[in-house]
């Protein structure tokens, strides 16, 4: 007769693995009520560059539309995903953690719900909300009799947005490299559009607590190595107007002078404005009344003219430009293509999906192409 204990072991059932169970729950995530409108996080912009040329940057619209509709992901995050976004989380609670400890938090992740019409009492809502990091109070060092002490302003506080990175991305965002347009670095556009989102917003947090916020900071921190960088962004005109990106020092950061050498244009600042952002809200309002997505913004591969185009510019690295030239099935194009959770269902038939709807190609002969070079 088996004894009690070999029967217990029988009957037992296998334990997840812990990863397993981690992983579930990160998928799902916390529960959170929406709070509707459009999000600091699908913000785009038809901007100017550095050489004065208007370029698309940001969330594409169609990608919106098939988040807000809710279509069914095709290329979610996989599991290595889920622990590096996990790690970012990890990287915002420590330093909010860090700021209590210092005395100088006053909110951690705040809410915020703002109409940010031009004039919200005439013009088409635009009702924004999104979440910020931390708002703390500002603090700076000072010499009290004779001893080096830090303290806390009581009447002003800045507004935190944290974001981190790891490898040659956050090498190029807070160092630059000798290719780089800036000498020490520049945040990205899409970090940089939703803090000046979150700034243009202030307004109620400074009445809450009852505090200036002149600007708020980006604060880069890298997971690999603990590289970290702050960029204050500022608004031209107080709660509108251009942004602004400066040092701590509250110098702006201006592409590099040689630049202008480089493109045979004089090097500028980018020119991006909240009205900029306005603009492409209000067309992905109008776009959400329609039950066909939007056209294409990006591209999954670049035609080889507009390759060696931005090659040309150096917005194209000689590595991936060689490799476009090489292997005719790569995805070499806009990475808001390659990393879009809805690439299956925007490129169903991948590179070839715009040959098929325009006729030039069939489903089947898409997909027999796809054994070009096996």
């Amino acid at each position: 007769m088996a004894s009690d204990n070999n029967s217990n072991t029988d009957n037992e059932k296998q334990a997840l693995d812990p990863f397993d169970v981690a992983l579930d729950a990160l998928r799902h995530g916390k529960y959170r009520e929406s709070l509707g409108g459009v999000n600091p996080t699908g913000a785009s912009a038809l901007m100017k560059n550095e050489r004065g040329e208007e370029v698309l940057v940001g969330k594409c619209l169609r990608q919106v539309w098939y988040s807000k509709k809710r279509v069914p992901r095709t290329n979610p995050a996989n599991d290595n995903s889920q622990f590096i976004f996990m790690m970012g989380n990890m990287a915002e609670e420590g330093l909010q953690q860090a700021w209590t400890d210092a005395g100088v938090l006053l909110e951690s992740n705040a809410k915020i719900r703002a109409n940010i019409a031009k004039n919200p009492e005439t013009d088409d809502e635009i009702m924004l909300s999104g979440e910020v990091d931390a708002i703390v109070r500002m603090a700076h060092d000072e010499v009290i009799d004779g001893v080096p002490r830090t303290v806390i302003d009581p009447s002003r506080a800045i507004g935190i947005e944290v974001k981190s990175k790891w490898g040659y991305g956050a090498k190029k965002v807070m160092q630059g490299s000798k290719d780089s347009t800036y000498e020490h670095g520049f945040p990205q556009i899409e970090h940089l559009m939703q803090t000046a989102l979150y700034l243009h917003t202030r307004k109620a947090f400074e009445d809450f607590h009852n505090v200036e916020i002149p600007y708020f900071v980006i604060c880069y921190i890298g997971r690999d190595n603990g590289l970290h960088k702050s960029f204050r962004v500022e608004l031209s005109d107080g709660y509108e107007g251009r942004i602004i990106v400066k040092d701590m020092n509250g110098n702006e950061i201006k592409p590099k002078v040689e630049k202008s050498l480089d493109w045979g244009v004089q090097a500028r600042p980018i020119e991006l404005t909240i009205d900029m952002m306005r603009e492409r809200y209000l067309q992905q309002i109008e776009n959400l009344k329609s039950d066909t997505p939007p056209a294409r913004e990006f591209d999954l591969r670049y035609s080889d003219e507009k390759a060696e185009r931005l090659f040309n510019a150096g917005e194209l690295s000689k590595t991936k430009f060689n490799e476009h030239g090489k292997k005719p099935l790569a995805e070499i194009g806009d990475w808001n293509c390659s990393y879009c959770d809805w690439k299956g269902v925007c490129y169903p038939q991948g590179i070839f999906t715009i040959d098929v709807e325009d006729g030039k190609l069939t489903i089947d002969e898409a997909l027999a192409n796809y054994s070009v070079g096996e």
